[in-house]
């Protein structure tokens, strides 16, 4: 029983994280914060809480990005919130950064969405408008 209360807090805690850094960036972007302070608080949030490198979890093939992720993210909540930091990051690249950076950013966030929508066993509507959504962004 004390097994299951510590996955659940460990579940619990790292969604909290990633609720929190995706209103972090939510909240810098509607304040128009500068680009570089919103991809610092990124960059930082992701080393402190995993020890990964932004750019290089740009940089990885969809195998090795999916590999890491399953090593660390316990829930398709935590996938999808994820997905929500790139799609994020990707928006404030379209105007503070290059079309390479964007559309790197937007296929993490697909990768993700996509994986989740395959592995789950709950359709969701919102999880496919999401994708779609995406895969326009990235066509243009």
């Amino acid at each position: 029983m004390e097994r299951r209360d510590y996955l659940m807090d460990q579940i619990n805690e790292l969604g909290l994280f990633i609720a929190k850094l995706l209103g972090r960036l939510r909240n810098m972007e509607q304040e128009q914060e500068e680009g570089d302070l919103l991809l610092a608080e990124a960059k930082d949030a992701l080393v402190v809480q995993f020890g990964w490198e932004l750019e290089d979890l740009l940089f990885m093939d969809d195998a090795a990005f999916i590999g890491l992720m399953e090593e660390n993210l316990l829930a398709e909540d935590h996938y999808e919130k994820l997905a929500e930091v790139f799609h994020v990051l990707g928006d404030h690249a379209l105007e503070h950064q290059t079309l390479l950076r964007k559309e790197l950013y937007y296929e993490k966030a697909l990768c993700l969405l996509k994986y989740v929508d395959k592995q789950s066993s709950n359709y969701s509507m919102m999880r496919r408008d999401k994708i779609v959504a995406l895969e326009v962004k990235m066509k243009y």
